[in-house]
């Protein structure tokens, strides 16, 4: 447990001897920052707490307009994915994350996306603003469980990811996360070392669907099934 406790505290150091430099070069421009101190974050990280991350299908991340729609686990996947991307990208995050010193002055700054997951009307303009920057040529990070969801399995998708994807034309990259729950667990200090293994699935084409309510259900249903036949 001492270990782990030390570990937590290089990460917290790393996060504000990183964090100052990020917010820095962010304010110029968010994709060097993206591709400098953030990735070195992730990797850092990654290497003090001994994961051993494998990485197949990488390629079908590409330099385009992509929504990638990974299992949340832990707090080990937000490490993985700062360390692994090779572009430019953004994350849709849970709105309290912002109150997180150093982090959450970050991630406003580096431009991610906040919701509240309440379905007020300031989560609803917060998807109109990422339909119009995905558009752009933004690659966006969301979680469709909408939580960290620490058991076996999976628990029932969220429509949001779903609504922007069909109502924006972008593919969706399933991305299958395995480990990271047992590298730390939710509510946990301890940080057990292990293997995270992620794998990228080829883009599911949103355009073989409609745009009605049921598109959107029947979409969220095959990726959910795409889900369970690969963890």
């Amino acid at each position: 447990m001492i270990t782990s406790y030390l570990r937590w505290l290089i990460i917290a150091l790393l996060t504000i001897v990183l964090g100052i430099p990020t917010i820095m070069i962010a304010f110029i421009s968010p994709k060097i920052a993206n591709m400098t101190t953030i990735k070195i974050w992730g990797k850092l990280i990654i290497f003090i707490c001994h994961v051993r991350l494998t990485i197949k299908g990488l390629e079908n991340i590409k330099d385009e307009p992509t929504i990638v729609m990974f299992n949340h686990k832990s707090l080990f996947d937000i490490f993985c994915l700062c360390s692994l991307m090779r572009y430019d990208w953004r994350a849709m995050m849970k709105k309290q994350l912002i109150k997180i010193p150093i982090f959450g002055q970050v991630v406003i700054i580096m431009g991610h996306y906040f919701v509240a997951r309440d379905g007020s009307f300031e989560d609803r303009r917060e998807v109109v603003k990422i339909i119009k920057k995905i558009k752009n040529g933004k690659i966006v990070f969301i979680a469709p469980e909408g939580t960290r969801n620490p058991n076996a399995g999976l628990i029932d998708f969220k429509n949001g990811g779903f609504y922007i994807a069909i109502k924006t034309e972008i593919n969706i990259v399933p991305m299958i996360i395995k480990g990271a729950g047992d590298i730390v667990e939710k509510n946990s200090m301890l940080i057990k070392p292990g293997p995270i293994d992620i794998n990228i699935l080829p883009k599911i084409d949103v355009k073989n669907y409609g745009t009605d309510k049921d598109s959107i259900e029947k979409l969220k249903n095959d990726i959910h099934e795409i889900f369970l036949r690969n963890m």
